[in-house]
């Protein structure tokens, strides 16, 4: 592998983790055939992916998969039993971050994961079976639950209401400052896996309403479309309209600031497309 290669693999790695510590599998994959289509040799992208994620601290999911599936084996393959006790000490040994790391895996992608493997090996799992007491407490909540909502439904003028919840705030804490980060790093839609508008766009599956920081959600799109927009007046006024018609799309995709880009597509002549 030349300098030049060696340089490109490199950083590309130290971009697909330096705003969270963390590989996932699809991102690895892309960045191994995007190497092996430069002729990388793969015991070289290996070796430079191993060590960048060293040297940042940074973890692999697909590792940390592995060391789960082999931890799950381990516990299983006897008995075809998973007991609370095992399922817990294999999701802390890949859940908590290892020694010189960051960050563990990802504990959705991990709780799917033994999902689909006491599934896929067919075998009895205590953490499961044993909640079919709670229906006992889950049914007279929901009684009270649903007189509430039907209450603040009525009280709010027909419009419903969600309650974000703990950790559906953490993960909007989370997405949120990556928006951010990606803004200053220019990733505003592309790629579209990881750029601002992927993360804007999983808080809005999240809080549709922005009932929580639904206005420092705001600003980061009108940075972005304000952007865009500025963009579109350098291309008007080098007569390039078809770069004019582009930036006003890209700035559409941010779902927000529409009476500013409508403004724009009239102030151009540039003819508004119906969704």
């Amino acid at each position: 592998m030349n300098e030049i290669e060696k340089n490109w693999l490199e950083n590309r790695v130290k971009v697909s983790v330096d705003d969270d510590f963390y590989l996932d599998r699809d991102e690895e994959k892309r960045i191994k055939e995007e190497a092996a289509s430069r002729n990388i040799h793969n015991n070289d992208i290996e070796f430079t992916i191993r060590s960048i994620l060293e040297k940042t601290g940074s973890v692999s999911e697909r590792l940390l998969v592995d060391e789960l599936d082999r931890l799950l084996r381990q516990f299983t393959d006897n008995d075809k039993r998973l007991d609370k006790k095992e399922e817990k000490d294999a999701m802390d040994q890949v859940l908590i971050a290892g020694p010189g790391k960051k960050k563990g895996l990802d504990p959705r992608v991990a709780s799917e994961y033994v999902d689909t493997f006491c599934k896929a090996n067919g075998l009895k799992r205590d953490s499961v079976s044993g909640k079919s007491w709670i229906f006992t407490l889950i049914i007279p909540l929901f009684i009270v639950v649903s007189g509430f909502f039907g209450w603040s439904y009525l009280h709010n003028g027909g419009h419903s209401i969600v309650i974000i919840n703990d950790k559906e705030r953490a993960e909007i804490d989370f997405q949120l400052d990556r928006a951010k980060l990606f803004v200053k790093q220019a990733q505003y839609t592309d790629p579209p896996e990881r750029s601002a508008k992927s993360c804007l766009d999983k808080i809005r599956q999240i809080d549709p309403k922005g009932q929580y920081r639904g206005e420092e959600v705001n600003d980061v799109v009108r940075k972005i479309v304000i952007h865009y927009l500025q963009l579109a007046d350098k291309s008007f006024a080098a007569k390039d309209f078809a770069g004019v018609s582009k930036w006003i799309e890209r700035a559409k995709l941010m779902g927000g600031e529409m009476e500013l880009i409508l403004e724009k597509e009239r102030q151009y002549g540039v003819p508004s497309r119906k969704n």
